[in-house]
């Protein structure tokens, strides 16, 4: 996968996780929803981070943030 394809799947995946925060917010059927809240927020700032670091042309800190974003559960590259 491309840097460009890594991009387009991330930004198909933020809209995701904003409509799911949305959802998890409005409907609030867990009292606390905070961890599934967090755990969203997180998500959105490493992908935040990851586009940032593209921009600069700082390939290695961009993979960094892939990895990091893997590591909380969101694949993006297929193996």
């Amino acid at each position: 996968m491309d840097v460009f394809e890594i991009l387009a799947e991330l930004e198909r995946r933020e809209e995701q996780i904003e409509i799911k925060l949305k959802k998890i917010i409005q409907a609030n059927l867990n009292p606390f929803p905070g961890e599934r809240i967090q755990k969203a927020k997180l998500l959105l700032k490493l992908i935040y981070e990851f586009k940032k670091h593209i921009q600069a042309d700082e390939f290695i800190q961009a993979g960094m943030k892939l990895r990091d974003l893997e590591i909380e559960g969101l694949m993006i590259l297929n193996k």
